[in-house]
């Protein structure tokens, strides 16, 4: 069990952190083991979790609360894994024990997913030995040698060439000029004797380089030769698929508070509502981690590519775990309220009874409490309380 608790406490700590009123010294060894053991049932029965947290007297023992269910679905991801990577433990002996769907589930996908790595890494492994014996046997074909040997009769042509010329030039520098005329015609005629036994030359090396070639004379080469390799085919480089994820869409208004006192109508003071729709977010948020665990089956790209495809899906899978948390919460200040819903009510009624506020949703009235980080809904359970608000309601005509 101690895997278990070590996993739990480092989820449950930077929370209870947070808190005024914790005290590190009441975390005891008895409280975690008690802790470890109620969430290891939470998917039945989520009510001794809370019953360990509520024991801490914390200052806002329900956000902690609220955040039960992402922190469960965090540990049951964490001991998945640890099963498949063949650790085990008491916990997940009990998990398998009390066949847990959860925890099935996230085992079958990192067991998919380790499969999937492995065929893939077997794959790069085999595409990658014919270019391992290519660093070993190095080609150099025919075409790269006569290249070679032309370019290089080429340079020492050029070199001799240059040669020449100099030699010309000194030659015409120190004939007397007495003789310049009369000698003028045989220098000319020298230098041109010269550059025409260099065409010569060349003109025989290609006559001979030919005629060797129609004879299938080939240049002596002791290296080993491989018949040139087709770069044309091949496994190409997969495209990473870019998901096309909906935006938040955002409605702001006005609503009258309906206050207690005044005959129930509604009063001068207004409430700005903001209300955050995060149905066609969530909506492509599935979609998307769909469309990535198909790549996952699909065996797309190397082992770097499937790590990627894997931490893409937990990246989704938190947003959308975060966006149905904060679908049970709200942030009120006393001057606008923001609402995190996936269906538009057609009108939120603020009421004001006894120096509290109160959120009308369908038959439900939910007390609004005064605070910077978001609030879970409290629904109002006090018949007395609940008639006094519904005579508001009908009242003022709503």
């Amino acid at each position: 069990m101690k895997l278990a608790i070590d996993i739990v406490q480092s989820l449950f700590l930077p929370k209870l952190e947070k808190d005024t009123h914790f005290d590190v010294n009441q975390t005891t060894s008895a409280f975690w083991k008690d802790l470890t053991a109620a969430l290891l049932d939470f998917e039945t029965n989520a009510k001794p979790a809370q019953d360990v947290i509520n024991h801490l007297q914390l200052h806002d023992t329900e956000r902690i609360n609220a955040k039960l269910p992402s922190i469960y679905a965090a540990f049951i991801k964490e001991l998945a894994e640890n099963q498949v990577l063949g650790i085990s433990s008491e916990a997940v002996d009990y998990l398998i024990a009390s066949k847990n769907s959860t925890f099935k589930k996230e085992v079958q996908f990192y067991t998919d997913l380790e499969h999937a790595i492995k065929k893939v890494e077997r794959k790069r492994m085999k595409a990658a030995l014919p270019n391992s014996l290519d660093k070993l046997a190095f080609e150099l074909n025919d075409e790269l040698l006569n290249s070679a040997i032309t370019k290089k009769s080429r340079d020492e042509l050029k070199k001799k060439m240059a040669g020449w010329d100099q030699q010309l030039v000194e030659t015409e520098e120190t004939t007397p000029s007495a003789l310049a005329n009369k000698n003028e015609s045989k220098v000319i005629y020298f230098g041109w004797v010269k550059y025409a036994a260099a065409a010569c030359l060349v003109l025989g090396l290609g006559i001979w380089f030919f005629q060797h070639q129609q004879a299938g004379f080939t240049p002596e080469n002791n290296v080993v030769t491989t018949p040139p390799k087709d770069t044309t085919k091949g496994a190409q480089i997969p495209e990473f698929p870019i998901e096309a994820l909906a935006d938040i869409t955002t409605v702001t208004k006005k609503a009258a508070v309906v206050e207690s006192g005044l005959g129930y109508a509604p009063t001068k003071q207004t409430i700005k509502i903001v209300e955050y729709n995060q149905k066609a977010r969530m909506t492509s948020i599935v979609a998307a981690i769909e469309k990535h665990r198909q790549l996952l089956e699909k065996q797309f790209g190397d082992h770097n590519t499937l790590k990627l495809v894997e931490s893409k899906i937990h990246a989704l899978q938190n947003e959308l775990a975060l966006l149905k948390e904060r679908e049970n919460q709200y942030v009120f200040d006393g001057k606008s309220l923001t609402l995190y819903v996936t269906t538009t009510p057609k009108e939120n009624t603020i009421l004001l009874y006894e120096n509290t506020y109160y959120l009308n949703r369908g038959a439900d009235f939910f007390k609004l409490t005064i605070a910077v980080p978001p609030q879970p809904y409290q629904k109002e359970r006090n018949i007395e309380i609940r008639e006094a608000l519904d005579k508001m309601i009908f009242t003022n005509g709503n």
